[in-house]
């Protein structure tokens, strides 16, 4: 017995028609794939939307997620409006301004948390500083309760030397204004200048003090030595310029010399006082006339307290 195989199409094992399920599912498949393609193109971020996601993350993941909540918030539905107009219409205008506004948000949270942080260690170290203060403030306190009968005692002792303190301001004084009729005296802060004619105190080319020149100084001495090491005397000696330069200023320097050693022999502290001669260099008024020429032959005094005195 012979076997027969059926017959077959020609074409049937190997030919596809168009409306063969194989075919279809194929055709689909490719379909899909290209619309996915085109629409990962067509709705691709914005740079501006890429940066915005990123910085709102970096903001609610970082200090501002607990320290600025409320900014965050803020930033966050920035972002959904950037990206609901990302959804509407990739890539525009619309999208592209919302999305600054939102990175503009996340990146303000971020430096407000920052400020916050900031703010608190501020205050976290001016209750530390002040603590510290009333600590101390208590400890003195307390050591003061133990001495009131000690700082009593000092406050009396302390008003005692500043009455005394008056009271030699009122002796400078009143000697200064005895030296009026014979010295231009001239007060700047704590600096008394006091300026003597050369003609009231030395004859012509001398150095040696005249009577009257030595007892007008004693009564200024008087006063300054009982101020002790609390001021500096500058005693200062000029000349007008006739005659060499040399002369002058070994004269300007004898009579400066005359007016310290005079007032170191009253008992002013000799430490305090220091003698100058300036020749003929610093002249108060032209030396073409007589009257200019007398005015520059002067000693000048010069008392400062020193700092702290």
């Amino acid at each position: 017995m012979t076997l027969r195989h059926p017959p077959t199409a020609p074409d049937e094992d190997f030919t596809m028609t168009r409306n063969s399920p194989i075919s279809f599912i194929g055709a689909s498949m490719l379909g899909a794939a290209s619309m996915l393609l085109g629409f990962g193109c067509a709705h691709d971020p914005s740079k501006e939307l890429v940066a915005a996601r990123v910085s709102y993350q970096e903001a609610a993941d970082g200090p501002a997620g607990t320290e600025a909540k409320a900014e965050v918030y803020e930033a966050e539905k920035a972002l959904a409006r950037a990206e609901q107009a990302h959804d509407k219409r990739s890539g525009s205008a619309e999208e592209v301004d919302l999305a600054y506004v939102a990175l503009r948000k996340s990146t303000n949270a971020m430096a407000y948390a920052t400020y916050l942080q900031f703010q608190a260690k501020t205050q976290s170290a001016n209750a530390d500083y002040v603590s510290t203060l009333e600590g101390q403030k208590e400890s003195a306190e307390s050591r003061l309760a133990t001495s009131e009968d000690a700082l009593a005692s000092k406050s009396k002792d302390l008003a005692t030397a500043e009455a005394a303190r008056a009271a030699l301001e009122r002796q400078l004084s009143a000697a200064m204004a005895s030296l009026s009729d014979m010295a231009k005296i001239s007060q700047e802060g704590e600096r008394t200048v006091i300026t003597l004619s050369g003609a009231v105190l030395f004859r012509t080319d001398e150095t040696q003090l005249l009577p009257i020149a030595q007892e007008k100084l004693g009564e200024v001495a008087g006063v300054l030595k009982q101020y002790g090491e609390e001021f500096s005397i500058t005693v200062n000696g000029h000349t007008d310029s006739r005659g060499s330069d040399t002369h002058n200023q070994q004269l300007s320097q004898g009579r400066a010399d005359s007016v310290r050693a005079y007032l170191v022999s009253k008992g002013v502290a000799q430490g305090s006082i220091t003698a100058m001669g300036q020749g003929e260099a610093q002249p108060l008024a032209p030396n073409t006339t007589a009257e200019g020429r007398a005015n520059n032959r002067r000693v000048e005094i010069i008392v400062d307290r020193k700092p702290g005195g």
